[in-house]
């Protein structure tokens, strides 16, 4: 939807469009650019819809098509609408990238749609795939609200996927919380890299699968959610209070009791660790402040850290460190160097 709204602001298109652009793409004859003007336009009004559904079945009529029209445009707007997901802004969270990314994905769909409009089943059907894809900026997190009404946050430098035509199996690269919305008869699938699947109906839970941790981490917040591997098999069923982590080496599961809110409070711009080393700290350290950092080798890695971060900033955070831990830093831009004191 964003797209059109994009192109009624630039063509002010209020009541009327050009009657021989409407016979040329009934006529098949129209391009991509032409496709996304009519769709806008008929978007724009009630009258508009009301317009074109008449043109619609004079053409056919006076083409003698088997059919009139199998085409209700008002259901047709309604299910393109539905599948576009919507992006909830909040400070410091979507940026503009966001958006070009949802509008990217909704002019493939358009694309896909337009071209199966002659058929006899419904507005946009194709059996081509249409990915949409959100990515968190560095250093800022995003909440979105997909297709089926799952609300999902992402945190920095994350990345979500999924096709239109199968709105609650999605892929996941980074760190997301997902509140599923509940439907028993069509289980929601979240994909990690490594092949390890999560599969709810209906549940709150933080997944974290970081292409450069050797981990993929669930935790359960409340429902039931069973865990797959890369060859479908299930390895485990977390009950709220749960933690597993896969080993995508070994392809090993650990379960444990945990308290889960420490594990998604970074939604709601607050990360608590508790006893964490250093080497694992730095890694979240870097999503959470969009920084890069440096750890010289002669840093003591099993250095441990019990802290919470809130409106700290990187200095600060660091200074609280060197309370615990010999060591000097730099920063210089996104850059920071960490080096034994």
């Amino acid at each position: 939807m964003l797209p059109c709204i994009n192109l009624l602001k630039e063509r002010k298109m209020e009541g009327s469009i050009n009657d021989i652009l409407i016979h040329r793409f009934l006529n098949k004859e129209t391009s991509v650019s032409e496709n996304k003007e009519i769709l806008c336009w008929i978007s724009a009004s009630e009258e508009n819809k009301t317009q074109f559904r008449k043109i619609h079945q004079v053409f056919y009529a006076t083409k003698q098509k088997q059919f009139l029209s199998g085409i209700d445009v008002d259901q047709a707007w309604n299910r393109f609408n539905s599948q576009i997901p919507k992006v909830i802004r909040t400070s410091k969270v979507v940026s503009m990238e966001v958006f070009r990314r949802i509008a990217v994905a909704a002019l493939v769909l358009l694309t896909i749609g337009f071209g199966s409009l002659w058929t006899k089943e419904h507005f946009f059907t194709s059996k081509k795939p249409a990915v949409v894809c959100f990515e968190a900026p560095k250093g800022e997190k995003s909440k979105i609200i997909l297709a089926d009404g799952t609300l999902v946050w992402l945190n920095s430098q994350t990345i979500l996927k999924y096709d239109v035509s199968v709105p609650r199996k999605v892929n996941v690269d980074g760190e997301a919380y997902f509140e599923v919305k509940k439907d028993s008869k069509h289980p929601f699938e979240v994909s990690t890299a490594s092949g390890m699947k999560v599969k709810v109906t209906g549940t709150r839970f933080n997944l974290r699968s970081l292409s450069s941790e050797a981990f993929v981490e669930t935790t359960l917040d409340e429902g039931v959610v069973i865990i797959e591997d890369s060859n479908f098999s299930e390895i485990a069923v977390l009950n709220p209070g749960q933690q597993a982590k896969y080993n995508i080496q070994t392809k090993q599961l650990n379960v444990q009791n945990v308290s889960t809110e420490i594990y998604s409070l970074w939604k709601n711009n607050e990360l608590r660790f508790k006893d964490i080393s250093f080497a694992e700290l730095v890694p979240r350290i870097e999503r959470w402040y969009g920084v890069s950092i440096k750890l010289d080798s002669l840093v003591n890695r099993d250095d441990r850290f019990t802290m919470t971060i809130k409106t700290e900033s990187l200095r600060e955070l660091l200074e609280m460190m060197q309370l615990t831990s010999k060591f000097d830093y730099e920063v210089n831009g996104e850059q920071i160097k960490i080096h034994a004191k």
